[in-house]
Formats: C-alpha cells, structure tokens, sequence
C-alpha cells in the first residue's frame, strides 16, 4: 500500500526515448478498464506552474542551468504535483500512473551532472515525505537505440548527447539493483510485449 494514503501509485522509468509515455497510457487505459479511478500524470508538468516550469527545463533557449538549480526546479514541480494532484487520487483510493519520479532526479542531475546521487535522494525524499511508489518500471534501453528513437528537435535534456544519457542510464541500473519496488523491464522488446509485462505485474499488485 502506498504510504500515507489509500490508492496505488504506478511510476515508469528510464531514458528518453525508451517509451514512457506510450507504456503509461497503456497501462492507465488497462486500470480504468478494471474499474478504477486513474489519473495519468507527467514529471514534470501536470499543474499550472509545473507546465511553466518544464517549458522553461526543457527549451534549449533557456541554455544550461546550474545544476542545483536544475534539480531543484524539478523538485518544486514534483511538489506540487503531489500536493495538487497525487495526494487527492491516493486518499479517494485511486491509481495514479505517472511518467518519472525521484529516480529521475537521482539520476539525471544527480550522476548525469555529478550533484551526487545520495544528496539528490535526501532531498528529494525531503519535498515528498512518506510518498512511495507501489512499484516503480524502469524502461531501459540502450542509448544508442533511445537516441535514434529521439530523431531530431530533441529537448534541453536530450540534447547533451551520448555520454551524458550513458551516465543516466548506468545510474539508473545501478539505483535499480538496490530497489526492491523497482521492476526492470527490457524496453527494447516489442511494444505490446512490454505492455504485457507492465500490466501483468499492475494486476498483481492490485489484486
């Protein structure tokens, strides 16, 4: 049971490129079918002011940030999408699927722009005290193939390049290897396969 509330909250993981979005469509269309209230969501966006926020993040006219800065910015997001939008899905007993979490900060600001990955966990656990995911999936796939996913017009982000998502990515792994809630999932397989797997293990996790 996610703590400090009555719903489940289902978190995907992973790269750019490696399908987030798709898998978290599927997967919320899949629990409303079930019969429960859902609400799909995305780090960082989903309010008024984190919508602001992630145009500003992801522009590459806003050039590069401090990396403090960087991370904390998509912590204020994360914050008010947990006080505005998650928080009241868990207490009516909802599902929440959302694209990126603490992860994410963890490991793109964290070992992606060298913050140190244990002071990023600390302080993003701090914006969302008690909230933990029911089961995290993290969608890896190799840079090379998320790269070429991407194509061109990539984001701020996306735009660093190779080295920069290998960090991300062997960051992930790592993260993931000590997470009991983490579900590993090989992103490189079909599309509808992945989906089954996400799905199987949301059903047994919802009973």
């Amino acid at each position: 049971m996610t703590e400090g509330g009555k719903g489940r909250l289902f978190v995907l993981e992973g790269v750019d490129g490696c399908g987030k979005s798709t898998q978290a469509l599927l997967l919320a269309e899949h629990i409303r079918k079930r019969g429960f209230l859902v609400s799909a969501l995305r780090e960082s966006g989903s309010t008024p002011p984190g919508e602001k926020v992630r145009e500003l993040l992801l522009d590459p006219a806003t050039g590069e940030l401090d990396p403090a800065t960087e991370a904390l910015l998509f912590m204020a997001c994360r914050r008010e999408l947990v006080r505005r939008e998650i928080e009241p899905v868990l207490e009516k007993g909802g599902v929440v699927v959302l694209e990126r979490f603490h992860p994410s900060t963890i490991c793109y600001q964290g070992a992606g722009l060298g913050l140190g990955t244990e002071r990023v966990e600390a302080l993003a656990r701090w914006t969302t005290p008690g909230l933990q995911p029911d089961r995290i999936f993290l969608l890896d796939l190799p840079v090379e193939t998320a790269l070429a996913r991407m194509g061109e017009g990539r984001d701020r982000l996306e735009g660093r390049g190779r080295a920069y998502l290998e960090r991300v990515r062997r960051a992930f792994l790592e993260w993931a290897s000590r997470e009991p809630r983490v579900l590993l999932v090989d992103a490189a397989r079909p599309k509808e396969e992945v989906a089954r797997i996400i799905r199987e293990e949301a059903d047994r996790v919802l009973g």
